[in-house]
């Protein structure tokens, strides 16, 4: 196979390896949420007479295991474990969930949206893109032995520390090691960030989440003591042909939790099949004699979008010019509530399911009819199926014209306003629209 390993590594470490000075912003993120839990507490017991105590934190996900990757749309996942004793706490899993999200909503901050109770954990959405989910559980001594339950749809049995173990043990014991060994050491991790760069590279992409990417590359992982690049190619070719002929994945710390037993998520494993398949076939041109550094360099551009992201970038750049025209747009919790974020031009980053106000400002002289036109992209927007619709204004006698969109689905999308004065288009502005999950 043709050797790309010295600038995969190069690459690995430019563009996808966290740099220690964001891992310290993401635990720093992850502290003040903690504290915003610790004085959100107090204030309920003070306000209403309530004795619940201060509880504990785990780091859990990828920051813990030290597979988060850089993010150009800062769509970091930050998890963790809130730990309170079993007999200071609701009975009803929903009810203690509810009072976590009750705490950090007494100290809010730049949220895009109040904190959630959801099915798993509480999650706090930010404007800047990143979001934190706190798992809750109770814990309690039985036999000598410390257990923990965590509050999902019921009180479920389960170590919040479990899957960090689990993975670290994982990449100490399989990645390769010794005298002959000349890649760095947790060979392992390295391929897990590598499997997830690929996998968020496109933002259209809806693909699944780390714990099962992670899953698949420890139960695939192909080691070579030599050279990244090759366990980087074998581990997916391996976990291509994995997903052939089985799908489903398990709780490695707990095999009878089925992972992906919902269709939302068998859907996304589906959709990593298809993309491992074009990765296979691309890959072969590695595996030719007459492979150049050109030919490789052009393969892995393609897995990690890395000329379509300059393209972007371009496009950004001339959107960036205005003749007669300006779109800038406005978010909102709520139509009939103000904005979280005003004023933003030309391309917008923004999570789902929020109001999106924009607002075209002109030099054209009413009156003039204005068409705004969504154009969806992506495996969510394509799934319902919905890539775009076209609204009219006809008649316009203002040169500020207002129209509303609400963040459905993860992608890139455009929105598009064009100016027909005498059924003759006059103007057209475009704004693109970056939704995360």
């Amino acid at each position: 196979m043709f050797n790309y390993n010295s600038k995969l590594n190069q690459f690995y470490n430019n563009k996808v390896r966290l740099k220690d000075t964001d891992k310290t912003l993401i635990r720093e993120y992850k502290n003040k949420n903690e504290e915003r839990i610790i004085k959100g507490i107090e204030k309920i017991n003070q306000e209403e007479n309530k004795s619940f105590p201060i509880p504990s934190f785990i780091e859990q996900g990828s920051i813990a295991m030290s597979t988060t990757n850089q993010s150009e749309d800062r769509d970091y996942d930050i998890d963790v474990a809130v730990i309170f004793p079993k007999d200071s706490i609701f009975n009803n899993p929903l009810d203690a969930r509810k009072l976590i999200a009750k705490a950090i909503n007494k100290n809010n901050a730049n949220f895009s949206k109040p904190a959630e109770a959801r099915t798993n954990a509480v999650t706090v959405w930010y404007t800047e893109g990143y979001h934190v989910d706190f798992a809750i559980y109770r814990t309690f001594e039985e036999f000598y032995q410390t257990k923990y339950e965590h509050a999902s749809t019921e009180w479920l049995d389960r170590n919040p520390k479990a899957i960090t173990d689990w993975f670290i043990e994982r990449v100490s014991t399989l990645s390769p090691k010794g005298f002959f060994t000349t890649v760095e050491k947790a060979q392992l991790r390295k391929i897990v960030r590598l499997l997830k760069r690929f996998c968020k590279s496109r933002l259209n992409w809806n693909l699944p989440g780390g714990f099962i990417l992670s899953i698949l590359a420890i139960e695939c992982y192909s080691s070579n003591s030599t050279r990244d690049d090759i366990s980087f190619i074998e581990t997916l070719i391996n976990i291509n042909n994995r997903l052939k002929y089985n799908r489903y994945i398990y709780n490695p710390v707990n095999t009878q939790i089925e992972l992906t037993s919902k269709k939302s998520l068998q859907h996304q494993i589906t959709r990593l099949s298809e993309k491992l398949d074009r990765f296979v076939t691309k890959s072969q041109i590695l595996f030719q004699n007459n492979c150049t550094e050109e030919k490789a360099a052009e393969f892995y551009m393609w897995v990690f979008n890395i000329q379509e992201n300059a393209n972007n970038f371009s496009n950004i750049k001339e959107q960036s010019y205005i003749e007669n025209s300006s779109i800038s747009v406005s978010v909102h919790r709520d139509k009939s509530l103000g904005a979280i974020l005003s004023n933003i031009p030309k391309q917008l980053r923004v999570h789902k399911k929020l109001w999106l106000r924009f607002t075209l400002k002109t030099n054209i002289l009413p009156p003039f009819d204005v068409k705004w036109i969504v154009e969806n992209d992506g495996d969510e927007a394509r799934s319902i199926p919905d890539l775009g619709h076209e609204t009219w204004e006809y008649n316009c006698n203002n040169q500020i014209n207002i129209h509303w969109e609400r963040a459905s689905y993860k992608g890139v999308h455009k929105l598009k306003a064009e100016i027909y004065k005498n059924n003759i288009k006059v103007e057209s502005q475009t704004f693109e629209v970056r939704i995360l999950k």
